[in-house]
């Protein structure tokens, strides 16, 4: 009866309108295990595990700007150093990680 009801559930347009969003998100987050190291924790604890999947995150989305910048040749290097200035990383307990770009 359970998988009948979960079959009958997977009909409906709201299941499906949630499917599409997962199935959107799903080929990141493998990105980030497969490539990136989220599929075995580097440390101790859930604050370690939240500081790597956060710097993690950092890493993938800053390869994704790279790779905008470097195909759209056309942006203005004011552009670039708005962007660029600063990058703050709010880690567990209130603590923060800033860094300046070069």
């Amino acid at each position: 009866p359970e998988l009948y009801e979960y079959s009958q559930r997977a009909k409906t347009p709201e299941f499906i309108q949630e499917f599409r969003k997962r199935a959107k998100i799903e080929p990141k987050n493998a990105e980030l295990k497969r490539f990136h190291g989220l599929d075995r924790a580097k440390g101790y604890g859930l604050r370690s595990i939240r500081i790597q999947a956060k710097l993690t995150a950092l890493a993938v989305n800053l390869k994704r700007i790279a790779k905008l910048v470097s195909a759209s040749k056309g942006l203005s290097s004011f552009i670039l150093r708005f962007l660029f200035c600063r990058v703050q990383i709010n880690l567990p307990d209130g603590l923060w990680v800033t860094a300046r770009a070069a």
